[in-house]
């Protein structure tokens, strides 16, 4: 069966979803799909492997995708010709480059330009308001994170939100898309900061990025327009528990309903009780995480969390449920914690 021509691709891996009935939903799909096209042909047990599914869940899927036109197997699994095209145009994927984890080495090398750019936009930025837990992380580590992002199917084809961004992570995934020209749907920025914001909007228009800023307090909902609009969010939210259940709450009204849509968040290393309950925050809310990275990111400053901080990469579930849906007017702050006796 050949794919019909009005038949688009977010639809048409949400069928094959259905069809092959993948717990993991269209995201299955698509990552299979995606590591076919970066492999170029592979046998489907090395695909299972790649994509961390049973043989016989690929296998359905594969067969769901033959019958499509997408897939054929000749020397392997591999894409049809049309499935290239579905994979490339209708999903947005045409990275394949690959950078060795954990560390990144090759962000000094071969994203040598790009840092240099991005350490010049960094160095003219607002100074931090420590009064918002402000604390830049250094031009290394926004671009370590859209690496990450890229690595983990994040970015191409995807609509990223952006929770607080005095990192500038969105300029550098701006810019590292465009160094690899991929195709990413959208950047939003959300941010409280007016400095930041006018210097975000400066900063796109001036380089060429296409970002869209917007200045909102995260104690209030997310504009309507933007819910339940993206596929991907990224935070470093206050280092209070408050304020991570509140901005992965805001993450989780960002995020298209369904299984798998991604969320990260950097936060700081707390001592067992306490990270704990950002672990049990997070399943609340109806994000699994899949990853913690300690000392991920790094930061200029930042004597309360040592200068570093994790990444915690999660999936979510068919659920979401955000503990924080309307204003919130309760203590958010590193200072507000002091100022009032709790966390």
């Amino acid at each position: 069966m050949k794919i019909p021509e009005d038949l688009q691709a977010d639809e048409l891996i949400e069928s094959v979803a259905r069809d092959a009935r993948l717990a993991e939903g269209s995201e299955g799909v698509r990552r299979i799909l995606r590591v076919v096209y970066r492999e170029g042909s592979l046998p489907i047990r090395n695909l299972s492997q790649q994509v961390e599914l049973p043989v016989p869940v690929v296998a359905a899927v594969r067969g769901e995708l033959e019958s499509r036109g997408v897939l054929t197997r000749k020397g392997g699994v591999s894409l049809t010709e049309q499935g290239r095209i579905v994979v490339q145009e209708g999903l947005g994927i045409s990275g394949r480059v690959q950078f060795p984890r954990p560390d990144y080495p090759s962000i000094e090398g071969e994203l040598g330009d790009v840092l240099t750019q991005l350490r010049r936009i960094c160095d003219d930025r607002p100074k931090v308001d420590v009064r918002l837990d402000q604390s830049h992380a250094t031009p290394e580590t926004a671009l370590k994170r859209a690496a990450y992002l890229y690595a983990n199917d994040a970015l191409e084809g995807r609509r990223i939100v952006i929770l607080g961004d005095d990192d500038l992570t969105s300029v550098a995934v701006a810019l590292l898309a465009r160094h690899f020209q991929l195709s990413v749907r959208k950047i939003v920025i959300l941010e409280v900061d007016s400095r930041l914001v006018a210097y975000l909007r400066e900063t796109g228009n001036r380089e060429g990025l296409a970002l869209e800023v917007r200045e909102h307090d995260l104690r209030q909902s997310l504009p309507n327009d933007l819910k339940s609009q993206f596929d991907v969010f990224l935070t470093d939210p206050p280092y209070t528990i408050h304020g991570l259940r509140l901005f992965a709450s805001r993450g989780a009204e960002a995020l298209v309903p369904g299984v798998g849509k991604q969320g990260y968040i950097c936060f700081g290393s707390r001592k067992p009780d306490e990270g704990s309950e950002v672990i049990r925050s997070l399943i609340e809310i109806g994000f699994v995480p899949v990853e913690i990275a300690p000392n991920f990111n790094s930061y200029d400053g930042a004597q309360l969390l040592g200068g570093v901080s994790q990444m915690i990469r999660t999936i979510s579930t068919g659920k979401l449920s955000p503990l924080i849906t309307d204003h919130y007017s309760g203590s958010l702050y590193t200072a507000d914690r002091y100022k009032n006796g709790h966390s």
